[in-house]
This record gives C-alpha cells, structure tokens and sequence, in this order.
C-alpha cells in the first residue's frame, strides 16, 4: 500500500481541499495521515473520517502583529519538528 501524509491547519480553508481528496487517494490505494495541531479545526475536521489517522503536533502561528507569542513559538515550532522524529 502507498503511504500518503496530508497537512494544513489554521482556518477551514486550508483543511477542505485535502477533504475532497481523500476519498480520490483512498481510491487509488494510498493509506493517508494527516499532521495537524492539537487544538485546530483541522483536528476536529479530520478525526470525522474514520479511515485517515490524525497526528498532533506542537505548531506556531505566524503574526503579522506584535505579540509576546510570536518569541514562544519559534520553540513550538521546533518541537514539532521532533515531535515523532526517531
């Protein structure tokens, strides 16, 4: 079986259009996963569809505004990175 690994999080936006291709990849015999963040709609949107394995990781938000969160997540990012790595 070919492996296939989806992402995308934040808004709805990002997370619809994977949606509507995995009943395509599942079609074409891919065992899919997605890597989203613990607390996004991502989680709730994809953990709806019993046959894609959902992974959580630690994830930043890029601000366009001065936050004190923006000198933290450089540090969730990070530890996303390594979250499942070996």
């Amino acid at each position: 079986m070919k492996n296939i690994i989806l992402t995308g999080g934040g808004t709805a936006g990002h997370v619809t259009p994977n949606i509507a291709l995995i009943p395509l990849l599942k079609d074409a015999g891919y065992q899919i996963y997605y890597v989203g963040s613990k607390n996004g709609i991502e989680k709730n949107l994809i953990k709806q569809i019993n046959t894609v394995k959902y992974y959580e990781i630690p994830s930043g938000k890029l601000r366009r505004y001065f936050s004190f969160k923006n000198f933290i997540d450089p540090f969730k990012i990070i530890a996303g990175i390594f979250k499942y790595y070996p």
